[in-house]
């Protein structure tokens, strides 16, 4: 039996180099960014596996620490991000990430910056704080993780600083709604099968749906073009069957009623276990996950994103939280809310403001008709990425 079991490992190839055509451009990708930071790898002479699997416990990749290198990723979760706009960036996080395990024997990171961001693409394994692996990898955070990757000394990035430094002086209003009257509401204020819109003491809009799915609320025609440098805020409460539902503000053009991916909504969500996450519905899941003490759980919460040269600011209760390019190119016109399933958001001091100079003057744009649209989707990308 013995001499069976040496004769059979002695035949393997330790050099075999077999790498799915899929995979090919990120593996090409790797050694390019390896070598222009000194790492060279010559794994078609010295053997690579890189083939599909049907893994479980939601894990996306896996690699077998064998002669040679073997890596296994689910097809399943391949197949689903490729659906999506950030496909690409998803797909090649993942196939470094197993690389970084598997050619630069680089274990598992799961520190955390100040501002929340994970510190390196290769944070997995064990969970911390039951917090999604979700990382935010494109524009200047893509820059550092790559650095971070091949040289765990990097320093700590710019976007890593929870301190806000930019100017955001020179807007001026042009849209704003107190919510105080049916006529400022922007909704015909009712009790219909599928929601109930009501004006609570004078003061506020209560927004209660009767559906699974979920409701994004926006108010059209504003004229302003995401595109442009604006701010929007919206002093937000929210009741859920599931602490964990997601509300919050939405903005780009408006979906319709299907689960693809093919509008472009950008989002800045949180829930009551005060977590925040931003996004864009062309992508599988939301860029990242993020624990915020400046959330009142249950309470009233002021979101205010500011939208200046390509960037997202966003704050929660007039403090700075974090910051990323906007991937929408898209330019909508839509600023709105974003209800849970069958939960219940209160809302109050909706204000639009944009940059001083735009080409449709403030004072237009405050008297245009208040006019909110409601349509449903059965999901805002809310997906946890698998784990690595």
């Amino acid at each position: 039996m013995l001499m069976v079991i040496f004769t059979f490992s002695s035949c393997k190839d330790h050099n075999e180099y077999r790498v799915g055509s899929e995979f090919s451009e990120y593996l090409q990708r790797f050694q390019n960014d390896a070598a222009k930071r000194g790492r060279t790898f010559n794994v078609e002479t010295e053997g690579l596996i890189i083939e599909f699997a049907n893994l479980k416990d939601n894990t996306a990749g896996l690699t077998h620490y064998e002669d040679p290198i073997r890596v296994e990723i689910d097809e399943t979760y391949w197949n689903d991000i490729s659906e999506t706009a950030g496909a690409d960036l998803m797909k090649e996080d993942l196939i470094y990430h197993e690389l970084g395990h598997g050619l630069l024997n680089r274990t598992h990171l799961n520190d955390a910056f100040e501002n929340g961001d994970w510190k390196s693409m290769m944070c997995g394994g064990d969970k911390v704080n039951d917090r999604a692996w979700n990382i935010n990898y494109h524009g200047e955070r893509r820059a550092y993780y790559l650095d971070e990757l091949f040289d765990e000394s990097t320093s700590a990035p710019n976007f890593a600083s929870t301190q806000f430094l930019t100017d955001t002086t020179g807007f001026s209003i042009s849209r704003k709604l107190s919510f105080d009257t049916p006529a400022e509401s922007g909704l015909v204020i009712s009790d219909n099968a599928q929601y109930k819109t009501s004006i609570e003491n004078n003061s506020r809009l209560c927004f209660q749906s009767k559906v699974a799915e979920v409701y994004l609320v926006y108010l059209r025609d504003t004229l302003i073009n995401l595109q442009s440098d604006f701010s929007f805020q919206l002093t937000i409460q929210a009741s859920s069957l599931d602490a964990n539902d997601q509300f919050g503000l939405v903005f780009g053009t408006v979906p319709v009623k299907t689960n693809s991916y093919s509008e472009s909504v950008d989002y800045f969500t949180i829930n009551n276990n005060q977590k925040m996450y931003m996004g864009n519905r062309t992508w599988y899941s939301f860029f990242t996950e993020l624990a915020k003490p400046s959330i009142l759980a249950n309470g009233k919460n002021t979101l205010k994103v500011f939208k200046i040269s390509g960037m997202l600011y966003y704050f929660i209760n007039n403090q700075y939280c974090y910051s990323n390019e906007m991937v929408g190119t898209d330019p909508g016109n839509h600023f709105g809310f974003m209800v849970p399933s069958k939960g219940t958001v209160w809302l109050d001091n909706l204000i639009i403001k944009q940059k001083t100079g735009a080409n449709k003057s403030s004072k237009v744009m405050r008297n245009l008709p208040v006019e909110f649209e409601v349509t449903t989707i059965k999901s805002l990308n809310q997906k946890n990425v698998l784990n690595k």
